[in-house]
């Protein structure tokens, strides 16, 4: 409690009112405001310019060596892995398939039992 007394009305939560009344500058646009500062952005790229320089292409040449060097860092799976996720695609697949199936089917029996 060593905190005096004017100290403790200037600083309320750890911020002083100077920087509240900063914070609510910055928070408090008017609509007109929002307004305009979306009009000059548009006028500025319909006027050509725009914040960011456009990349110049990549040439297809190098596209394709830079595709062949990604390729390279991929760690292929082995015969075994790739059966085995194959296995497990085809399983899951087929259980999916089940179950629309047998919802399907029992949706056109109820369908039917109430309007058939």
């Amino acid at each position: 409690m060593s905190q005096t007394r004017s100290n403790a009305d200037e600083e309320v939560d750890g911020v002083s009112d100077g920087e509240e009344e900063i914070e609510d500058a910055v928070v408090k646009q008017t609509r007109a405001q929002r307004k305009a500062a979306k009009r000059r952005a548009k006028a500025r790229r319909a006027a050509g310019g725009s914040s960011a320089p456009r990349r110049k292409r990549t040439n297809p040449a190098l596209f394709v060596r830079q595709i062949i060097a990604e390729l390279r860092k991929v760690v292929w799976p082995t015969r075994s892995e790739l059966f085995t996720y194959t296995s497990v695609v085809v399983v899951f697949v087929a259980v999916i398939i089940g179950l629309v199936a047998a919802f399907d089917f029992g949706v056109t029996h109820a369908v039917s039992a109430v309007f058939g």
